[in-house]
């Protein structure tokens, strides 16, 4: 199965904070998408799982395409649908667990790790709250990068009701 770093797409920005990068949508646009990419690269591997490194909410994730007229890149709003037909064609996708380095895309009040987990047919694993990923790849799950509130969750992909 397909594990190991798995990220980027496209222009992707982050933010940080004395080297520590968040992976929240909110604080995208500010042109520090190859700290994501690097940081994102320290994080411990779990064995079974391909990291997909984005920015991300409960119910979207965020990619950036370079404005062609310049200035701020733009942002677009990804569904599970459109994330998981990126996937599906992209050669760093061998198959498989999928865990998310995005934020709250595991709240439980959204939906986008669960809808992924049934269009992939995978599991998912996704953060319960902003990610906080540090220079040596520790991370932190909570509301900010000092208080480890938050939890990894596993979602299972779920049959259609008919």
């Amino acid at each position: 199965m397909g594990a190991g770093y798995h990220g980027g797409f496209g222009a992707t920005t982050g933010s940080s904070r004395k080297g520590v990068i968040t992976l929240d949508s909110s604080l995208v646009g500010d042109g520090h998408g190859k700290e994501l990419a690097i940081a994102a690269k320290r994080v411990e591997k779990v064995p079974g799982f391909t990291d997909v490194a984005i920015h991300g909410s409960e119910n979207a994730v965020t990619v950036f395409r370079k404005n062609p007229r310049g200035g701020d890149d733009i942002p677009i709003l990804l569904d599970q649908r459109r994330l998981a037909k990126f996937l599906k064609h992209d050669k760093g996708y061998l198959g498989g667990k999928i865990r998310l380095l995005s934020c709250r895309t595991g709240n439980e009040n959204g939906t986008f790790a669960q809808n992924l987990a049934n269009k992939m047919g995978v599991v998912v694993r996704a953060p319960s709250d902003t990610l906080y990923i540090f220079p040596g790849g520790k991370m932190v799950i909570g509301p900010n990068a000092f208080t480890n509130t938050g939890r990894w969750i596993d979602y299972y992909p779920q049959k259609r009701k008919r």
